[in-house]
């Protein structure tokens, strides 16, 4: 899709903007193309854009400063409980991850016990979700990659990650512009794909269908912020499950009180398959 005049400038505005210095450039791009139909004007156009990408970039989500969780991750030696408690700290610190703290224990081993062994992980729009890899070691022993479109999350986790898990990392990318690149055994969608259908209709089961991962994991949260019940999740989840219906690919679940998880089998697996997580950082 190629960019007029006024889709550029507003582009290059964007990008040099503060708020959205690290948020990747197809994001940018991508959000600007789909807006400039529905705008009569080029004020409107980034109006528009400026409006989605605040709700895309969910800066609202994060409870402290990421300078702050920079210098506490850095501060992360020492035994392996105090290494998870600083871990609980960072993860505490993003309303997606927060709410699943009660459940961190049992997450991991209830996923894979669900899913079985695999050889690599993708985890995609990750944010602060690096930090549970002390977890994820509890369940398997498999190879991490996360992926997200906002640099400032990215350059924290691969701080994290460079000295106490050298066979995982953390790419700066935008899993929507290009799904079918990642290919790990499974991919992990969690706490996300409400987002993604938020940002384009349809978007989430185009990321199930073009992910080039055998078994995606989707999940959905149970309660808002503010506690009350999901509205969304099961009209989501049933437009979900129709879609993996019509192709024949079934669908398991794992309910747990914060979070109900997808199991979705597009390909058979073997356990212990060893797969891709692909992605070079761009």
């Amino acid at each position: 899709m190629s960019t007029d005049v006024r889709e550029q400038a507003i582009i290059q505005r964007l990008r040099a903007a503060p708020k959205y210095r690290g948020v990747h450039v197809d994001t940018i791009v991508d959000i600007v193309q789909r807006e400039s139909p529905k705008a009569s004007s080029t004020a409107e156009l980034e109006r528009r854009a400026r409006l989605k990408l605040h709700k895309v970039v969910a800066g609202y989500l994060l409870t402290r400063r990421i300078t702050y969780l920079a210098r506490s991750t850095a501060e992360a030696d020492g035994s392996e409980a105090a290494r998870r408690e600083r871990c609980r700290e960072v993860l505490g610190a993003h309303f997606s991850t927060a709410e699943r703290l009660p459940d961190l224990e049992a997450f991991y081993p209830a996923v894979f016990g669900a899913v079985g062994e695999a050889g690599t992980v993708a985890d995609l729009a990750c944010a602060l979700n690096p930090f549970s890899l002390p977890w994820l070691r509890d369940a398997t022993n498999a190879e991490y990659a996360g992926y997200d479109l906002n640099l400032a999350y990215v350059e924290l986790g691969r701080q994290f990650l460079a000295d106490r898990y050298p066979r995982c990392s953390v790419h700066h990318r935008d899993v929507l512009v290009c799904p079918g690149a990642i290919t790990a055994d499974i991919a992990l969608v969690l706490k996300t794909y409400h987002n993604m259908e938020d940002r384009r209709p349809g978007a989430g089961l185009r990321l199930v269908a073009e992910l080039g991962s055998p078994v995606v994991v989707v999940s959905f949260p149970t309660r808002t912020m503010t506690g009350r019940p999901v509205p969304f999740t099961w009209r989501l989840l049933s437009a979900l499950s129709d879609f993996a219906a019509e192709r024949g690919w079934p669908v398991d679940r794992v309910e747990l009180p914060t979070e109900l998880v997808v199991v979705i089998r597009k390909a058979p697996t073997l356990t212990g398959q060893k797969g891709s997580t692909s992605g070079a950082a761009a």
